[in-house]
């Protein structure tokens, strides 16, 4: 990790704490705003009843120019560019609240991003073409807005709404959840007969059987001194699959989506706030697969704060929407290491979920997925139908190392398993025989 990337994440880090320290003296339960994620339910044969999984987050939202005002400088640690100029006296009553210590922090950690910026210049991004002003320009303006709903980069910086009551609302009978945790975060699993489900749910795809439903939730009212209707129901998706079917789990970094996990620099700036960008092709070739009734399940080791930003560019962009599963987020540097356990454990997850449904597990060369799909393989080999991987080097000399990576990858994997492609145009449309 690059002495810059250090930086980036201590000063995002104490600009944080900073944040936390007042967004709760000024925002009361009833604003807080609800991002449910769509997710599975189990079905139980022994019992017949499903299991129902409820994972939303819960923020306070704050005002971007704040945290501008105490971070002048952020938009130059995500494009490397450090701003020289000295930020105006701010005179609002937050200001004088600001903690000495942690604006020193923060002063200090603004110091030595200009001190790596020096030594790193050396070596600059080679597969950065872009122009920095522009996303220093649109992160400035970001900062500037007061925002209910702020951008991707301002959803690691809102408040945590912490040991707020909420409930969820199913077909009009009310299921009180546990209180958030400290990052806001609500797990839960609610039970309910096989009868109640096939009652909730439309089917996903006419000719399959794969269904879902909607379900409200909100924060429960009696526990906050707030009547019900200034309480704003969110509304979330469960995925209820037909036992026998076509899944699809896929990637999303590199994979659907253009991230360039491979620079670090790049990843921040295509992580934080520059536009989402689909990889050519992968849309139409989902379509296809969705048009012969598969369902996807997107596995990716983002942090949560981002779905509401990636179910807007599935949506932009005509990807099949589906379950999603990310990565819970902390402020720290262990955040940014490999993801291959997390993904390992929450594919397992889904697979024995529907134990007798075909996979096709679709990644890239990035990180580690031909090794974690591979490692799945041996697992599930009567599960995993197919495994695909775009390859993302672009340097002619590397193909030979490539390719003897992956046949290392695959070495235990029949061929006609496996598939690595560039252009996703060459990829296997046909699910029929992805799964014969």
């Amino acid at each position: 990790m690059t002495s810059r990337l250090r930086k980036y994440v201590t000063a995002l880090a104490s600009a944080r704490d900073y944040v936390a320290q007042w967004s709760s003296d000024h925002i009361y339960a009833d604003q807080a705003l609800i991002v449910p994620f769509p997710t599975l339910a189990i079905f139980d044969p022994t019992t017949h009843v499903w299991s129902i999984q409820i994972k939303a987050w819960l923020y306070l939202p704050f005002e971007g120019r704040k945290l501008k005002s105490y971070l002048p400088s952020l938009p130059g640690f995500l494009t490397g560019k450090t701003d020289e100029t000295k930020p105006e006296e701010t005179t609002n009553e937050d200001s004088k609240k600001v903690d000495a210590e942690k604006k020193l922090t923060a002063a200090i950690a603004i110091e030595e991003n200009k001190k790596a910026k020096e030594q790193d210049e050396e070596s600059p991004d080679d597969d950065e073409n872009e122009n920095d002003d522009i996303y220093a320009d649109a992160l400035q303006d970001e900062l500037d807005e007061t925002n209910e709903n702020p951008g991707r980069l301002g959803l690691f910086f809102v408040g945590n709404s912490v040991k707020v009551v909420t409930k969820s609302i199913i077909n009009g009978v009310e299921h009180l959840l546990q209180p958030s945790d400290e990052s806001g975060f609500i797990e839960e699993q609610l039970e309910l007969s096989d009868k109640e489900i096939h009652s909730l749910c439309t089917k996903i795809h006419p000719e399959s059987d794969d269904k879902k439903f909607e379900y409200d939730i909100q924060i429960n009212d009696i526990k906050t001194d707030v009547q019900q209707d200034r309480c704003k129901a969110f509304k979330c998706t469960i995925y209820v699959l037909a036992s026998h079917g076509v899944s699809v789990i896929s990637d999303i970094d590199d994979t659907i989506k253009v991230t360039k996990v491979l620079s670090k620099r790049a990843l921040l700036k295509h992580t934080f706030y520059s536009y989402f960008k689909p990889v050519d092709g992968m849309s139409e070739l989902y379509q296809k697969w969705s048009e012969q009734k598969c369902q996807f399940h997107y596995v990716s080791a983002s942090p949560w704060q981002l779905y509401p930003a990636l179910r807007c560019f599935l949506e932009k962009y005509k990807y099949p929407m589906g379950t999603m599963n990310l990565r819970k987020f902390t402020w720290s540097l262990k955040f940014l290491k490999l993801p291959d356990t997390y993904k390992i454990e929450t594919i397992t997850q889904i697979i024995n979920a529907y134990p007798l449904r075909k996979y096709i597990c679709v990644g890239d060369s990035g990180e580690l997925d031909p090794e974690i799909y591979s490692k799945l393989y041996q697992t599930f080999p009567q599960n995993i139908a197919h495994i695909f991987i775009r390859d993302i080097c672009h340097l002619p000399e590397c193909l030979p190392t490539c390719h003897e990576r992956y046949v290392k990858a695959f070495e235990n994997i029949p061929k006609e398993r496996w598939t690595v492609f560039k252009d996703p145009i060459k990829a296997e449309v046909s699910i029929a025989k992805l799964i014969g």
